[in-house]
């Protein structure tokens, strides 16, 4: 197989609430680089997986389950080779694999808080029942090499809900997914329920979009704080992708500051907010 130079730079950055500890953020985000393998037509395909979810604060144990869809999803699209392509198969394992291990977790928990004395109580019982809920993007990134050694770069994406995939170019927003303007984040968005077991719904509900990149070009996966702001026209920058490039490479504490600031200045939710860059790299 042909060697794939010019992996993409990946970072994850997150910011609680205001008052709140990174501990009690309910957003997550996780990123793999699947490996190496061969597609049907002989070409080496690369691919990254990366998935953010933003857990409904008015259900319990919303952060938790929030961590528990970011692995489940890109374990499910790196077992599914090109999933996109049967999404009614990709949400059946999906779901299959959350759910037990759902349960799993509710188990340990119950005994976690036996253990410390703080059993769960009867009002916290209707909560732990009715479930928890998020929302959901997942993105694989991939390099396909041709003969030619040169790598073809694409993306394609899932999401339920108000969690965003952008493709910047040159600091600019190519393209939003699944929203295409602020106002869509005024209403209720989907979410997918830790106790919803009706697979033919939720495929019926998931979006599905998929591009083409070139090298330099960025993926963006956004909870909706940061994913409104970007759509939002008053932050007052042509190209938002190139701010967020450079607080991004300067690290987590500047990356902070300016969300903090953003807060201040009434131009971003006080919400949990996470982002996952991937950059494609310009190739050798």
């Amino acid at each position: 197989m042909e060697d794939v130079s010019a992996l993409p730079e990946c970072q994850l950055l997150r910011v609680p609430k205001a008052g709140n500890s990174l501990k009690e953020c309910e957003d997550a985000g996780l990123s793999w680089f699947g490996d190496a393998r061969a597609d049907d037509e002989g070409r080496t395909v690369r691919p990254l997986y990366a998935a953010v979810s933003d857990g409904a604060s008015e259900s319990l144990l919303a952060g938790a389950w929030a961590e528990r869809l970011v692995a489940d999803a890109v374990e499910s699209m790196s077992l599914g080779r090109d999933w996109w392509d049967d999404v009614d198969t990709f949400v059946v394992d999906l779901m299959e694999r959350s759910a037990p291990r759902w349960e799993a977790y509710l188990e340990w928990y119950r005994a976690e808080r036996d253990a410390r004395g703080r059993p769960i109580t009867w009002y916290e019982q209707p909560g732990l029942e009715k479930g928890a809920f998020a929302t959901v993007v997942g993105a694989e990134v991939r390099a396909t090499v041709p003969g030619n050694g040169r790598a073809d770069w694409s993306w394609h994406a899932f999401a339920l809900g108000d969690s965003c995939l952008f493709h910047v170019r040159d600091g600019v927003v190519r393209r939003a997914f699944p929203l295409e303007d602020v106002e869509g984040f005024g209403i209720t968005p989907q979410l997918l329920g830790s106790r919803n077991h009706d697979t033919a719904l939720v495929a019926e509900r998931l979006q599905l979009a998929h591009g083409t990149l070139a090298p330099g070009d960025e993926v963006l996966l956004a909870s909706d704080a940061l994913a409104a702001w970007l759509l939002s026209p008053h932050h007052g920058h042509r190209a938002p992708g190139t701010l967020l490039a450079m607080l991004a490479e300067l690290g987590d504490e500047p990356f902070t500051e300016w969300v903090e600031d953003q807060r201040a200045r009434g131009l971003m939710r006080n919400d949990d907010v996470t982002l996952i860059r991937i950059r494609v790299r310009t190739e050798a």
